[in-house]
Order: structure tokens, then C-alpha cells, then sequence
């Protein structure tokens, strides 16, 4: 049986180099064409022996080849839990053997450990003694098994794979984004870095970006190749992709900085309303199509008010007193402009969020109403970006400078 690696590049976004490979089994069909060999290490035609023996041959070839390469790139192999299970607690491993026999270092391997279904104990012990001998620990497929995230925390890896590909299944909605987000925050808190595979697309690229990513695998760079690449060969499309990043984004601030002074003189205009003669003034504000909702808080944060909505097929205001009483002291956007120095003109922004009532994406807009009282507009986000981000990003800035 002819097995052997194929090499992916792996790109380190802020150097746009060539940082690593992850190798790759590959076979050739009856017709010559080289094809994936992932389906050998599950087929039932093979004994469990004859599955690991290959595996170990795989990795071998893999790094007895990567040997040519400078010191500062890394090779990214696959390891299951399952081989794991074969090794005894103190007994040999057999990766870093392979490791002396061809003169690799331990610091230029990842190993990617898949399907953590196994026993996490024992899974964390062998990463451990890996970790000590130099060899980083990857997590591989993380968004497959998010709903492990107890694992994820005790295993702790150096870095966190997601497959883009995961996030396109189905129809796309703001779950994809919002957990692609929360995955990159989540390994920056635990000190991981972020390898996105799978991506195949500038728009994947720039979503990426978004998510914390340190490191992009993908056609949009190279499949699976037989050679390894030069260091340099990627760096000029990479500075090219980041480049049209920065030149959306820069639209995008400017997009919304258009939006926000419209935003202004409308708040600026409910407030001047509600100070000359309460909530009996609203029928003369018709607000913003965006405005979904307002209400008054004290200076400890206890909402005061209703919640007051505008009805636009009735044009009136209907009030909702559910929340009255609620407590919103410990939001961002409420504390950050009670310690704002000028905050009796200061506009603050919440970062943007899904509105459980009428599931838009909003971001709430808060500011000084008098020595008692804050008032808080729930703002519509639709309108607030329309450029090519506006889908792939959220603004992460929770100051909106005050406008003269």
C-alpha cells in the first residue's frame, strides 16, 4: 500500500510567511490520481495494528522529509486519540523517537490531536510529557466539538484548529459569526493561538481576521502540495489581502461615524424632549426607523421608566413597564459613562448584540440625562454599516466620541 505526505502550507497573517505545514496522507487511485488516504486510518478493512503501523509510517516520511526545511517553520502532524491508548503511561512515545531517529527538533512539531472522546485524563497526561520535551499541542476541529467545552479547558492546547468549512453548513445567520468570535476571545483568554483551515475565499480571510486568527491554511493560498514552498512565496498575497482589509475597514469606520452623528442630533433631540416635559412630549418625536427602543435608568443603574416603543404602522409610542426595577449597573456602556469625565455630553456604545425580543442585531447608545438619570436608546445596527464587512465583522470600540 503507497501512502505518504502532502504538505499544506500554514501563513502567519502578521508576517504573511510561510510558518509551517500540517502533513497530510495521500494514495494514488487505480487511474494514477493522487487522492486524500484519511479514509484508511477508519476502515474496517484494516486491522487496528495495520492502522496504527501506517499512521507511524506517515508521520516518519512526514518528518524525515520536513528535516530539509529551515529551523523556524513547524510541521503540523495528526495523532488520535486512539494511538494514544496504545502507549503505556511511562513507556516510550513513539513521535519523539521518531523525532531523535531524524534529527528534528521537538520545537518545530505541533501535534494535532483529534475527537476528544477518549479519556481526557490520560489525553492530558501524554500532552504534558509532549509539552515537556518541547512539542506543541494542538486542539484540531475545535467547532466540531464545541459543545465539549469542559475538555477543551482542562486540555488546554497551544493552539485551537477551525475549519471554516463547519461554519458553512446550513444556512448562514449570526450564530456562525457570533460563535467564530467567541472562539477566538476564549483561546486568547486561555493563551492559544488560532489556525483557520479550510479557508478558501478573501471574504473567509477577512472573517478570520476578525476572529482572532494568527494563522490561515486553505486554497486560498495552496492545497496539499508533494514540495514545500519558499518562506517567502505567500507574503505578497497575504499583504494584498490585508491591505483591501484595511481599506474596507477604514469605509466601514467611516460608514458608521456618517451614522452616528445622525444618531447624535436624534438623541440629542429626545433628550431635549424629555427634559422639557417627560414622556408626555414623545408624540412629537418620530424617531430614527433604527430607534427600537429607550428607557431611563437612576445613577446606580435601576431602571426608573418603561421601556418605550415606537409603533410605526400606529405611529405611537407604546409603553412596557416589564423591566422597570431591572438593574443594568454592570454593562460597559452604562459604567464606562457614569467614569467619563465629561460624560454630561459623552454618547456611549455598547459592542453590538442580538436583541432577544426581536432577534435584529442592535448595540445600545447611552447618555447623561441630568445629575440622576441616564438615558438608554436600543439602536438597530442594520443601517448603522452597510459596506462588505457589515457581515463579517462586529465594531469592537465601546466609545463613541462626542460630537460638537
Amino acid at each position: 500500500m503507497n501512502v505518504f505526505p502532502w504538505f499544506q502550507p500554514i501563513i502567519e497573517i502578521a508576517s504573511g510567511e510561510v510558518a509551517g505545514y500540517e502533513a497530510l496522507a495521500r494514495t494514488a487511485d487505480v487511474q494514477g490520481q493522487i487522492i486524500s488516504a484519511a479514509n484508511l486510518f477508519s476502515s474496517s478493512s484494516l486491522s487496528r495494528e495495520e492502522r496504527l503501523s501506517l499512521d507511524r509510517d506517515i508521520r516518519l516520511q512526514a518528518l524525515t522529509k520536513f528535516n530539509s526545511l529551515p529551523q523556524g517553520q513547524f510541521l503540523s502532524l495528526n495523532i488520535s486519540p486512539e494511538w494514544i491508548n496504545s502507549v503505556t503511561a511511562t513507556g516510550e512515545l513513539p513521535t519523539l523517537e521518531m523525532l531523535k531517529q531524524v534529527g528534528v527538533r521537538p520545537e518545530q512539531v505541533v501535534l494535532e490531536i483529534t475527537e476528544l472522546d477518549g479519556d481526557l485524563d490520560r489525553i492530558c497526561l501524554f500532552a504534558e510529557r509532549y509539552r515537556s520535551e518541547g512539542v506543541k499541542i494542538a486542539y484540531d476541529d475545535f467547532g466540531a466539538g464545541f459543545q465539549q467545552m469542559d475538555r477543551v479547558l482542562a486540555f488546554t492546547p497551544d493552539f485551537i484548529k477551525l475549519d471554516m468549512r463547519m461554519f458553512q453548513r446550513g444556512p448562514k445567520t449570526h450564530f456562525h459569526s457570533a460563535l467564530m468570535q467567541t472562539v477566538g476571545e476564549m483561546s486568547a483568554r486561555l493563551g492559544c493561538k488560532v489556525i483557520f483551515e479550510g479557508v478558501e475565499t478573501p471574504d473567509e480571510f477577512f472573517a478570520a481576521l476578525h476572529c482572532n486568527a494568527s494563522y490561515i491554511q486553505g486554497f486560498i493560498f495552496s492545497p496539499a502540495r508533494a514540495e514545500f514552498m519558499g518562506v517567502d512565496s505567500m507574503k505578497a498575497q497575504t499583504m494584498e489581502l490585508i491591505s483591501q482589509h484595511l481599506d474596507m475597514a477604514i469605509d466601514e469606520v467611516a460608514r458608521r461615524q456618517f451614522y452616528t452623528e445622525g444618531l447624535h442630533s436624534e438623541l440629542m433631540l429626545l433628550k431635549d424632549l424629555l427634559l422639557s416635559g417627560g414622556t408626555d412630549n414623545l408624540n412629537t418625536w418620530h424617531p430614527d426607523p433604527d430607534v427600537l427602543r429607550f428607557y431611563i435608568c437612576n445613577r446606580n443603574g435601576t431602571q426608573i421608566s418603561s421601556n418605550f416603543t415606537y409603533d410605526v404602522s400606529q405611529g405611537v409610542w407604546v409603553e412596557d413597564a416589564a423591566y422597570a426595577g431591572h438593574n443594568w449597573s454592570w454593562r460597559p456602556y452604562f459604567y464606562q459613562l457614569l467614569g467619563a469625565t465629561d460624560f454630561e455630553r459623552r454618547i456611549m456604545s455598547s459592542s453590538p448584540y442580538y436583541d432577544l425580543e426581536t432577534g435584529q442585531e442592535c448595540s445600545t447608545l447611552s447618555l447623561s440625562l441630568d445629575d440622576a438619570r441616564i438615558l438608554l436608546v436600543d439602536i438597530r445596527e442594520e443601517r448603522k454599516s452597510q459596506g462588505r464587512l457589515a457581515s463579517l465583522i462586529s465594531c469592537h470600540s465601546d466609545l463613541i466620541p462626542a460630537l460638537s
